[in-house]
């Protein structure tokens, strides 16, 4: 400041682009923060924008959970092809990961209920759903009320897969387009 004989140690910004600075001495320092603005003159939304960033240390950031799993799955990829190990073990847990991840989908349960396992065609699909709806048919099961019901499962699970199916094919077509 203009006739203040301290030694100025201290910087503050000129402006908001922090490229320029004033240096100032202990007492003014603290005088020129206390009036300081940086929002001063700046829009709503830009304000909120950077409220925003300084949650996050003005840092880019990204969903961790979206790159987790992809992660994890490169990993083991790498460490085996580093450990040398057998593809066909490799193919296998691949596999097991996939059921694991579909077992939770409607498909899945479809499957389980028809008493499936995957790979399965649509004829297989068929033929399955022909002997479960004639072992729970009511007229077959008179005295079990519970065949009843589970026959509306299994035409339940048939009417999923057949879907599922169905899309599937098209999306065959579709690549080979």
């Amino acid at each position: 400041m203009p006739g203040c004989t301290e030694e100025a140690l201290h910087k503050a910004p000129k402006d908001r682009s922090l490229q320029e600075y004033y240096w100032f001495c202990p007492a003014h320092i603290q005088e020129y923060n206390k009036a300081w603005d940086f929002f001063d003159g700046m829009p709503p939304e830009e304000v909120e924008k950077q409220i925003l960033k300084s949650v996050y240390g003005d840092r880019p950031t990204w969903r961790y959970d979206a790159f987790a799993a992809a992660e994890k799955i490169l990993r083991q990829k790498a460490k085996s092809i580093m450990d040398d190990e057998d593809i066909e073990e490799m193919k296998r847990r691949e596999q097991q990961r996939r059921m694991r991840n579909f077992e939770h989908t409607p498909e899945g349960e479809a499957l389980r209920i028809m008493e499936l396992t995957p790979p399965v065609d649509l004829s297989a699909i068929k033929t399955r759903y022909k002997i479960l709806a004639k072992r729970y048919h009511p007229d077959h099961n008179r005295d079990d009320p519970g065949a009843e019901e589970m026959l509306k499962r299994v035409n339940m699970a048939y009417t999923i897969l057949k879907i599922a199916y169905q899309k599937y094919e098209e999306n065959i077509e579709k690549q080979n387009v």
